[in-house]
C-alpha cells in the first residue's frame, strides 16, 4: 500500500526472504461467528452481501480470474500467504508501520466467505524473526495470476476498531515498487478509506490519492474496484465512480491482487490499536474478480 511503502526505511537490496515459521498460544483463535452481534466481535453480522448483478464498468468485459471463496480453505492454485514485494521485511512482516505479523491460522473460510482475521494474540516469528503484538492474514496472487489492465473488483465489509489496518491492493509481479495501485485501503481508527496510486521511482514517489471519510465500509457491504486502462485510473464504489486520475504515471506493467488485514503501528492516521479495539476481528471478502480490457 502506498502508505505502507512510503515508510519502508530497510535498504531493498539488503531484504533477504526466508522461510515462514512462528511459535504461538496453542489457544485458538475464536472467529466471529454469524450468531454474534456487531458490539461482540468488532464487525459487522455477516450474511447477504453484494447484489449479484455485474458492476457497470465490468459489463461486457470477459472475466479472466477470480474467487468466491466457496471452499473449506484457501486454494493455494490461486493465492500464496508469503510476501514477496519490495520493502518486506520478511515474508511475513511487511515493515515497521504495521503491529501485525502474518500467520497463516488468520486465514478463515468460512460461510462461503475469506475471513482475514486480525488478532492481539502476540507470536514469536521467524521471517523476520521477533515478537509481535498482533497477527493479521495475508494472501496474494503473486506467481499465481496477474495481467496488466481490467477492472478489478472484491465484494467486501471491514472491520471497525482503532489501529485497524486492512486493504486491497495491486502491486507489479515483477517485484518493483513503486507502482502501486491502492484499490480499498481502511484505516479504521480515522475511520477513513484511502484509494490511489503510487509512482515515480524510489525515493522520488509521486502519491495521487483520495480519501473518503465514514464508518459505511463496516457497516454493509459494498463493492470496491478499479478500471484500469492506458493512462487512466478510475475507483469505483458499488459501481459509481469515485476518483479518475490520468497521466503518463498510470503504470502498464502487469499486477497482482493483495488482501490483508492488519495494524497500523504509528500514533497517526488512528493507531495504534489500544483496549477499545475488539479482538479478533476479520476483514471480509465475499469474492474477487478481475475482467479484461484489452
Amino acid at each position: 500500500m502506498g502508505t505502507r511503502l512510503r515508510t519502508w526505511s530497510i535498504g531493498v537490496a539488503g531484504l533477504l526472504l526466508a522461510a515462514g515459521s512462528l511459535s504461538a498460544a496453542a489457544t485458538p483463535t475464536r472467529l466471529p461467528s454469524a450468531t454474534d452481534t456487531p458490539a461482540a466481535t468488532g464487525t459487522a453480522r455477516y450474511g447477504a452481501t453484494c447484489s449479484t448483478a455485474t458492476s457497470p464498468p465490468a459489463r461486457g468485459l470477459p472475466l479472466t480470474w477470480r474467487d468466491e471463496f466457496g471452499g473449506r480453505s484457501l486454494d493455494t492454485r490461486r493465492w500464496s500467504t508469503v510476501m514477496d514485494f519490495p520493502g518486506r521485511a520478511g515474508g511475513h512482516y511487511h515493515n515497521s508501520s504495521y503491529g501485525s505479523y502474518a500467520v497463516d491460522e488468520n486465514i478463515v473460510l468460512q460461510g462461503g466467505l475469506l475471513r482475514l482475521v486480525a488478532n492481539n494474540k502476540p507470536v514469536t516469528g521467524t521471517d523476520p524473526a521477533g515478537t509481535y503484538q498482533y497477527t493479521e492474514g495475508f494472501i496474494s496472487s503473486h506467481d499465481k495470476f496477474f495481467q496488466s489492465y481490467g477492472y478489478w473488483e472484491i465484494c467486501a465489509k471491514f472491520p471497525a476498531g482503532k489501529g485497524l489496518w486492512p486493504a486491497f491492493w495491486l502491486i507489479p509481479q515483477d517485484r518493483s515498487w513503486p507502482p502501486e495501485i491502492d484499490v480499498a485501503e481502511w484505516f479504521a481508527g480515522m475511520p477513513s478509506m484511502h484509494t490511489g496510486l503510487a509512482s515515480g521511482t524510489w525515493p522520488d514517489v509521486r502519491w495521487d490519492s483520495k480519501w473518503t471519510a465514514g464508518t459505511a465500509p463496516t457497516t454493509g457491504w459494498h463493492k470496491y474496484g478499479v478500471l484500469w486502462k492506458p493512462g487512466q485510473l478510475t475507483f469505483y464504489t458499488d459501481g459509481k465512480p469515485t476518483y479518475t486520475l490520468t497521466g503518463s504515471q498510470v503504470p502498464s506493467k502487469a499486477m497482482y491482487v493483495v488482501l490483508n488485514s492488519g495494524t497500523w503501528a504509528n500514533a497517526d492516521r488512528g493507531g495504534p490499536p489500544d483496549a477499545t479495539t475488539r479482538f479478533p476481528n476479520s476483514f471480509d471478502v465475499d469474492y474477487v474478480r478481475v475482467y479484461r480490457t484489452n
